[in-house]
Protein backbone atom coordinates (compact mmCIF):
# COMPACT_ATOMS: atom_id res chain seq x y z
CA UNK A 1 0.00 0.00 0.00
CA UNK A 2 3.02 2.40 0.42
CA UNK A 3 4.36 1.51 -3.14
CA UNK A 4 7.68 0.43 -4.21
CA UNK A 5 9.82 2.30 -2.23
CA UNK A 6 7.94 1.11 0.97
CA UNK A 7 8.50 3.09 4.40
CA UNK A 8 12.17 4.02 3.00
CA UNK A 9 13.43 7.47 4.80
CA UNK A 10 9.84 7.81 6.28
CA UNK A 11 9.02 8.97 9.84
CA UNK A 12 7.00 6.73 11.42
CA UNK A 13 4.30 7.01 14.42
CA UNK A 14 3.04 3.85 16.13
CA UNK A 15 0.01 4.96 18.64
CA UNK A 16 -1.19 2.12 20.72
CA UNK A 17 1.92 0.22 19.48
CA UNK A 18 0.80 -2.90 21.79
CA UNK A 19 4.40 -4.79 21.09
CA UNK A 20 5.93 -2.20 18.61
CA UNK A 21 5.26 -4.63 15.28
CA UNK A 22 4.04 -1.97 12.67
CA UNK A 23 7.10 0.28 13.78
CA UNK A 24 9.55 -2.39 14.45
CA UNK A 25 8.90 -4.02 10.71
CA UNK A 26 9.07 -0.22 9.01
CA UNK A 27 12.05 0.53 10.79
CA UNK A 28 13.26 -3.07 9.58
CA UNK A 29 12.33 -2.10 5.55
CA UNK A 30 14.22 1.46 6.06
CA UNK A 31 12.07 3.92 7.88
CA UNK A 32 14.26 6.98 9.27
CA UNK A 33 12.47 6.78 12.59
CA UNK A 34 10.02 5.40 14.75
CA UNK A 35 8.35 7.12 17.75
CA UNK A 36 6.23 4.29 19.48
CA UNK A 37 2.91 5.20 22.24
CA UNK A 38 2.13 2.71 24.03
CA UNK A 39 0.14 2.86 27.99
CA UNK A 40 1.07 -0.45 29.08
CA UNK A 41 4.47 -0.58 30.96
CA UNK A 42 5.39 -4.30 29.77
CA UNK A 43 4.93 -3.89 26.58
CA UNK A 44 6.59 -0.90 26.47
CA UNK A 45 9.59 -2.49 27.83
CA UNK A 46 8.87 -5.27 25.55
CA UNK A 47 9.11 -2.56 22.30
CA UNK A 48 12.72 -2.09 24.06
CA UNK A 49 13.59 -5.00 23.81
CA UNK A 50 12.47 -5.94 20.21
CA UNK A 51 14.09 -2.63 18.74
CA UNK A 52 17.53 -3.61 20.41
CA UNK A 53 17.11 -7.20 19.76
CA UNK A 54 17.15 -6.06 15.83
CA UNK A 55 19.78 -3.50 16.37
CA UNK A 56 17.21 -0.55 15.88
CA UNK A 57 17.23 0.91 19.40
CA UNK A 58 19.18 4.45 17.77
CA UNK A 59 16.05 4.58 15.71
CA UNK A 60 13.21 4.12 17.98
CA UNK A 61 11.78 6.28 21.15
CA UNK A 62 9.18 4.74 23.08
CA UNK A 63 6.94 7.14 25.25
CA UNK A 64 4.59 4.72 27.82
CA UNK A 65 0.88 6.89 28.84
CA UNK A 66 -2.38 7.90 27.25
CA UNK A 67 -2.14 8.79 23.50
CA UNK A 68 -4.17 11.80 24.19
CA UNK A 69 -1.75 13.65 25.91
CA UNK A 70 1.62 11.71 24.32
CA UNK A 71 0.27 13.22 20.84
CA UNK A 72 0.11 17.16 22.02
CA UNK A 73 3.73 16.95 23.38
CA UNK A 74 5.38 15.11 20.17
CA UNK A 75 7.52 17.73 18.68
CA UNK A 76 8.30 16.69 14.68
CA UNK A 77 6.10 15.73 11.80
CA UNK A 78 5.66 11.86 10.75
CA UNK A 79 5.12 10.58 7.26
CA UNK A 80 3.53 7.23 8.43
CA UNK A 81 1.27 7.20 11.45
CA UNK A 82 -0.33 3.69 13.13
CA UNK A 83 -3.00 3.93 14.69
CA UNK A 84 -4.65 0.43 16.52
CA UNK A 85 -6.34 1.09 19.82
CA UNK A 86 -8.25 -1.47 21.41
CA UNK A 87 -11.47 -2.60 19.54
CA UNK A 88 -14.19 -1.00 22.17
CA UNK A 89 -11.87 2.40 22.09
CA UNK A 90 -13.26 4.98 19.40
CA UNK A 91 -10.97 8.02 19.85
CA UNK A 92 -9.83 9.09 16.71
CA UNK A 93 -11.34 11.78 15.88
CA UNK A 94 -10.08 13.37 19.43
CA UNK A 95 -6.73 12.02 18.34
CA UNK A 96 -6.34 13.35 15.28
CA UNK A 97 -7.56 16.51 16.33
CA UNK A 98 -4.95 16.55 18.89
CA UNK A 99 -1.98 15.48 15.92
CA UNK A 100 -3.41 18.10 13.79
CA UNK A 101 -3.23 20.73 16.19
CA UNK A 102 0.10 20.01 16.96
CA UNK A 103 0.86 19.74 13.54
CA UNK A 104 2.66 15.96 13.47
CA UNK A 105 1.44 15.13 10.04
CA UNK A 106 3.84 15.69 7.10
CA UNK A 107 2.88 16.68 3.57
CA UNK A 108 2.02 13.48 2.05
CA UNK A 109 1.43 11.74 5.17
CA UNK A 110 -0.21 8.07 5.05
CA UNK A 111 -2.15 7.23 8.30
CA UNK A 112 -3.05 3.25 8.85
CA UNK A 113 -5.97 3.42 11.14
CA UNK A 114 -7.10 -0.57 12.65
CA UNK A 115 -10.27 -0.59 13.84
CA UNK A 116 -13.62 -3.14 14.31
CA UNK A 117 -15.50 -3.88 11.23
CA UNK A 118 -18.24 -2.46 13.36
CA UNK A 119 -16.82 0.83 13.99
CA UNK A 120 -17.48 3.34 11.23
CA UNK A 121 -15.00 6.48 10.29
CA UNK A 122 -15.36 9.51 8.92
CA UNK A 123 -14.55 10.45 5.22
CA UNK A 124 -12.36 12.55 6.90
CA UNK A 125 -10.37 12.91 10.04
CA UNK A 126 -8.43 16.39 10.87
CA UNK A 127 -5.78 17.06 8.37
CA UNK A 128 -6.70 13.86 6.48
CA UNK A 129 -8.90 12.41 4.21
CA UNK A 130 -10.06 8.59 3.56
CA UNK A 131 -7.89 6.97 0.54
CA UNK A 132 -8.81 3.00 1.05
CA UNK A 133 -11.06 1.09 3.42
CA UNK A 134 -10.64 -2.28 3.70
CA UNK A 135 -12.11 -5.28 5.89
CA UNK A 136 -10.29 -8.56 7.14
CA UNK A 137 -12.73 -10.57 9.41
CA UNK A 138 -13.95 -8.55 12.22
CA UNK A 139 -10.98 -6.27 11.40
CA UNK A 140 -11.05 -3.11 9.46
CA UNK A 141 -7.83 -1.26 7.80
CA UNK A 142 -8.76 2.44 7.06
CA UNK A 143 -5.82 4.28 4.96
CA UNK A 144 -5.82 8.17 5.55
CA UNK A 145 -3.79 10.75 3.43
CA UNK A 146 -2.71 13.97 4.36
CA UNK A 147 -5.04 16.75 3.03
CA UNK A 148 -3.04 19.02 0.83
CA UNK A 149 -2.40 22.44 1.65
CA UNK A 150 -3.89 24.99 -0.38
CA UNK A 151 -5.53 22.82 -2.85
CA UNK A 152 -7.58 25.44 -4.61
CA UNK A 153 -6.36 26.99 -7.15
CA UNK A 154 -7.07 30.02 -8.90
CA UNK A 155 -8.73 29.30 -12.59
CA UNK A 156 -7.99 31.16 -14.95
CA UNK A 157 -10.30 32.42 -17.67
CA UNK A 158 -12.62 29.99 -19.10
CA UNK A 159 -12.48 27.98 -16.24
CA UNK A 160 -8.27 27.03 -17.08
Amino acid sequence: MLGPAGPRGLRVLDIYAGTGALGIEALQRGAESAVFIEQNARQCEEIKKALERHRLRMLGTVHRGDALVLVGRLKSEFDLVFADPPYDLDEFQELFTRIDSARLIASGAIAFLEHSKMTKLPESLPGLSLSTHRRYGDTAVSVYRAQEQGRVQEQGPGGQ
